[in-house]
């Protein structure tokens, strides 16, 4: 009886631990489909830690059920049919759950699975630019929509909405299969959501939740009857125990009827304690003293009385325990209630659950979809403002550029100059509004290549060379001779960033330097070089308290420096953020009234392309001949010495006129290299003095653009350099000069008119000009007669089609924007059906990078951004007529 005892706790136990199991596999399923299936993992390995946990756990459920059935059979507990039951909804439960992995598996999320291939498909379609715009949007607002909500009648929108589509396309091409594919794709996510049953009462998700509710209730039937059971087995128990009881008695009787006459009275007292125990429902029944002090007659009935005193013991034992073990099957049958109860709280959590998630991915939806069409707007508001501010200003900076090209008073030039300045600023001030927010919208991306980082400085140099001379400010640079010559980075993004700062330092500088300094900052093997820029002023410093959110957006250092000296305010922020697409940092040190320095890195790696040949600079034959430096600034001196030292000669610095004198009586020297601009005496007085004491010793002078001392003393200098002064001009001047070269060296290129009519002999071509507004129609014309063509003008696409019928033409500079047929639809007819093909230029007033990608992918040959450069259109038109011969 206790082995049976023992198999029904053994039972008990197994029973609630199948409860248990199944609600943690609740749990797992729960955490499952709120967020389990956006993991990215899953699409690429198959699994997840939630929905394999389910499984996992159902599947030892399905195993707990077969060993219980077992030993329900063993105990004698008539299960089995309810045990089947709840075995069949488990494997029904197992089964699903595997249906709702593998769905969500080809489902797919965001960029993964079927979901992944329509997002490709909807982004190569968008990317041709064949499908109009509306359409498209048309297209994925539909599959949102239906994503969102699920109604059938959206599918049949979308049907609609493709079919429409398709029907303006050409077959047999690319797009029209794309779309196609995209089509099917979404037919197919519509299978999938329909069997999954998404925000529906039919399909896998509602069926898995149903089977996990049947097996719940399956399980609460199963345990009632588990208890009574039980309970049918205590009282077999009790039957059996009377059942033995009654046998007792019938046995005592018959031996009390056999052995009457000689044991009556033992017989009568058996019997009696018998009948007083079984009417006291087994409990313990207190014995008069005589009774308990009795002594049988005889050996077999004290042998009868002990085994009944026995039978006693082991019956109140026995119903002892048993009554122990019905009070713990109570307490288990409670716990097993208080579970129940709980599953059923879960199951109503997490259907709650299920639908606050639908209603936050609604709401999330909503939310990106608002985020993208801001975006959109603020991207074609800035492109169509550049544009329309775009046009009339090519009008103005052409015509100015035009005027610039006649005869004019000293007046007249200087209003044309202040056209043309006025222009530029403001297209500056466009250009930056653009390119930050290209940088905001992280759209900004970096053109890596080879160029000549000394070629790159020198240009920035030349930029700035005429305003620092015009305010008497001193404009030098100075590269680490350890950097390599060639780098491989973006060279226009570095020589924006150069332009800015150096722009900012001449304007807040009004004497003394401005000085840039390039470093190597740190360079380990196989990883690119870190560079150090340094660019240094003495103007009129920021204070420190001013310093926080110098390079915020729009930021100035105060409205009085705002009204004084102008500007957007976005120069420093986008030089940040360049700095920062380039791997670097930037900071700026400064004191008031003393200067500021501002600093920046940026990554770099060496190049190994030869881009221009370069004739290393070799003092053969000069080496130790000693160089009298003559400069008042100190970094001047400094840089210049660095620079003669590498070249194996020997510098003898000077930081005056008189001083200079004093060395060249104490000492020899083979060379001469003087500042124009020092106090107390010039360049040319030093000369004159120096010339006095040795008269065939030569002489450079270092001067600023416009200086006409080389034409007033010819016979004073054997070189004259414009400052900021290129290594390369002064390698050369070094050279003539110590070599006593009499043809004096002249670093200052003349001026040279922009356009002549010769230029179209030299480069012929057939020009049609696509522009549909009159004052471009003019710029453009004029432009092109000065330069020796006769142009013919087309106000459209159409037009155009239409002109190439009669004349053949070399090239067609076409506007993008024109009515009845635009830029880019006239290209594309061209390309695809023209007899022949010209070179097509874009001549638009569209800035951005992505609508010169536009243009080129259309069939163009190049682009042309207003308001237009004449140098650039010039180089075009040689470009052209090459490629052409």
């Amino acid at each position: 009886m206790d082995a049976e005892q023992r198999r029904i706790k053994t039972f008990s136990q197994k029973l609630s631990q199948i409860q248990v199991s199944y609600l943690e596999s609740a749990s797992y399923l729960q955490q499952f489909m709120i967020k389990g299936f956006h993991e990215p993992s899953f699409y690429d390995t198959g699994s997840q830690k939630d929905i394999d946990s389910f499984l996992n756990i159902q599947l030892r459920i399905s195993v707990g059920i077969k060993r219980i059935e077992n030993e329900a059979d063993g105990i004698g507990l008539g299960m089995s049919k309810l045990l089947d039951s709840l075995y069949l909804a488990n494997r029904e439960t197992v089964y699903l759950g595997k249906e709702l992995k593998s769905l969500y598996l080809k489902r797919g999320f965001q960029d993964k699975g079927l979901e992944g291939r329509m997002r490709d498909f909807a982004h190569k379609v968008e990317s041709s630019n064949a499908v109009p715009k509306i359409d498209l949007l048309q297209l994925r607002r539909h599959e949102k929509d239906y994503m969102l909500r699920g109604h059938p009648e959206l599918v049949q929108s979308f049907s609609v909405q493709l079919q429409r589509t398709l029907a303006n396309l050409p077959k047999n091409t690319d797009v029209f299969y794309i779309l196609t594919e995209y089509g099917k794709c979404f037919i197919q996510l519509v299978g999938y959501s329909e069997e999954l049953g998404v925000q529906r009462e039919k399909g896998l998700m509602p069926e898995t939740l149903a089977k996990m509710k049947d097996f719940g209730v399956l399980y609460t039937h199963t345990d009632n009857l588990a208890k009574g059971e039980i309970e049918r087995l205590k009282a077999r128990f009790n039957t059996l125990i009377i059942l033995l009881s009654v046998v007792s008695i019938i046995v005592v009787v018959f031996l009390s009827w056999m052995l009457s006459k000689y044991l009556t009275r033992d017989i009568k007292v058996l019997n009696k304690r018998l009948s007083d125990f079984i009417y006291s429902d087994f409990k313990e029944v207190r014995e008069p003293d005589t009774e308990r002090n009795f002594i049988p007659r005889s050996i077999e009935l004290e042998y009868l009385f002990r085994d009944f005193s026995l039978l006693k013991e082991t019956i109140r034992n026995y119903i002892y325990r048993l009554q122990q073990r019905g009070e713990e099957l109570e307490i288990q049958s409670i716990k097993l209630q208080e579970l129940n109860e709980e599953l059923q709280v879960q199951s109503e959590e997490l259907i709650a659950q299920s639908e606050e998630l639908r209603l936050k991915q609604a709401e999330e939806l909503t939310l990106r979809e608002e985020a993208e069409r801001a975006n959109q707007a603020k991207s074609v508001f800035l492109a169509t403002m550049s544009h329309e501010i775009r046009t009339p200003l090519n009008g103005v900076l052409g015509m100015a550029a035009l005027l610039h090209e006649t005869v004019l008073n000293t007046e007249q030039a200087e209003y044309v100059e202040t056209i043309r300045s006025s222009g530029e600023t403001l297209l500056n001030v466009i250009n930056d509004i653009l390119d930050f927010s290209k940088i905001e919208s992280g759209k900004m991306e970096l053109d890596p290549h080879e160029f000549d980082l000394r070629h790159n400085v020198e240009e920035v140099m030349d930029l700035f060379a005429g305003k620092a001379a015009l305010n008497g400010i001193d404009l030098v640079y100075q590269l680490a001779s350890e950097i390599p010559p060639q780098l491989l980075a973006d060279s226009l993004r570095l020589k924006q960033i150069l332009i800015n700062l150096l722009g900012n330092a001449l304007k807040f500088t009004h004497r003394g330097e401005v000085f840039l300094d390039v470093k190597l900052h740190n360079f380990e093997l196989g990883k690119p070089m870190e560079l150090l820029f340094e660019v240094r002023d003495t103007g009129i410093g920021i204070a420190a308290h001013q310093l926080k959110g110098l390079f915020g957006a729009f930021s100035q250092v105060d409205s009085s420096t705002t009204r004084k000296y102008g500007g957007t305010g976005l120069g420093l922020a986008i030089s940040a953020r360049l700095v920062a697409l380039m791997g670097g940092n930037i900071w700026v040190e400064s004191k008031l009234g003393e200067g500021t320095s501002f600093f920046f890195t940026i990554n770099a790696m060496s190049g190994h392309q030869q881009l221009r040949h370069h004739a290393r600079c070799m003092m053969t034959g000069q080496e130790g001949k000693h160089v009298l430096v003559v400069d008042d600034h100190q970094t001047n001196r400094r840089i210049l010495q660095l620079q003669l030292e590498n070249w194996q000669l020997v510098p003898i610095m000077a930081s005056s006129g008189m001083e200079a004198l004093t060395l060249l009586d104490e000492k020899g020297f083979d060379l001469i290299i003087t500042d124009m601009q020092m106090p107390e005496m010039d360049g040319v007085g030093f000369s004159t003095l120096a010339k006095q004491k040795n008269a065939i010793l030569p002489i450079v002078l270092l001067s600023s653009v416009g200086d006409e001392s080389r034409s007033k003393f010819p016979h004073l200098f054997s070189a004259v350099l414009t400052k900021p002064v290129k290594q390369e001009q002064l390698c050369r001047a070094i050279q003539m000069s110590l070599q006593q070269v009499e043809e004096v060296l002249q670093i200052e290129p003349a001026k040279n008119a922009l356009m002549d009519e010769n230029f179209s002999i030299s480069y012929p071509m057939e020009i049609l000009i696509a522009e549909d507004n009159l004052i471009n129609q003019k710029l453009i014309v004029k432009i092109l007669v000065k330069l020796g063509y006769r142009p013919q003008i087309a106000q459209n696409g159409v037009e155009v089609i239409s002109l190439m019928e009669t004349t053949r033409f070399d090239l067609i500079l076409m506007d993008v924007q024109m009515p009845e047929m635009d830029g880019l639809e006239a290209t594309t007819v061209i390309r695809t059906s023209a007899a022949y093909q010209p070179a097509i230029v874009a001549m638009t007033a569209n800035a951005m990078a992505e609508d010169r990608e536009k243009c080129i992918s259309a069939g163009m040959d190049d682009y042309l951004s207003k308001p237009l450069q004449i140098p650039l259109l010039i180089d075009v038109l040689k470009n052209i007529t090459m490629k052409t011969v």
